[in-house]
């Protein structure tokens, strides 16, 4: 077991300080404002489409019947269908971005990146390994959902329980949650990664 000395130590190696839950708390509601205007910025466009696609061809009506109950209460449904859609397709372009260059939109307008534990820039395989274990809970329940194997949904529930339960180890010394242990990385400052 590591004391607080030899964590200590290890970050002035580093140089470079890890950022702590915070900022990185901070990064994530920032993502969620963007997802959420984002979907309802989708919804508002879709919704209505969504609404005649699907409940038009439940009711066996043309499209021209499904578009005049774009006003009523089909156009408050494909409203909504289309801002949960909408918000789905932002968090899917989220995750890919972080997955691909250590960033989500708020990381982004924070000004921090992940990168090695070492304070080096992440190659794109270490970026992937870890948004794949931070994204646990919500990749295997898809994977059960196209492929109908139940079995993945529930483990990736538990996998999502402990990655989430992990976030908390960020509020220790090495700063660091679960998903970034198992694949050796840390959140530093932009400008700080070498």
């Amino acid at each position: 077991m590591e004391t607080n000395e030899t964590v200590v130590q290890e970050q002035e190696k580093s140089a470079h300080e890890r950022i702590g839950f915070g900022k990185r708390l901070g990064a994530y509601l920032l993502d969620f404002v963007a997802a959420g205007i984002g979907g309802s910025i989708i919804g508002m466009f879709a919704g209505a489409t969504l609404a005649a696609l699907f409940f038009a061809s439940e009711a066996g009506e043309g499209m021209e019947d499904a578009e005049m109950l774009g006003g009523g209460i089909m156009g408050i449904i494909g409203g909504m269908l289309g801002t949960v859609a909408g918000m789905m397709l932002i968090v899917l372009l989220i995750m890919l971005l972080e997955a691909f260059t250590g960033q989500t939109i708020g990381k982004m307008i924070l000004g921090i990146k992940n990168g090695n534990d070492d304070g080096s820039a992440a190659s794109t395989g270490t970026l992937v390994t870890r948004a794949a274990i931070k994204y646990i809970g919500t990749i295997l329940p898809v994977l059960a959902g196209i492929t109908g194997v139940a079995m993945l949904g529930s483990i990736g529930s538990l996998a999502g329980l402990i990655v989430f339960i992990g976030f908390f180890f960020i509020l220790g010394n090495k700063k660091q949650g679960f998903h970034d242990m198992i694949a050796k990385t840390a959140v530093f400052n932009k400008s700080d990664l070498m």
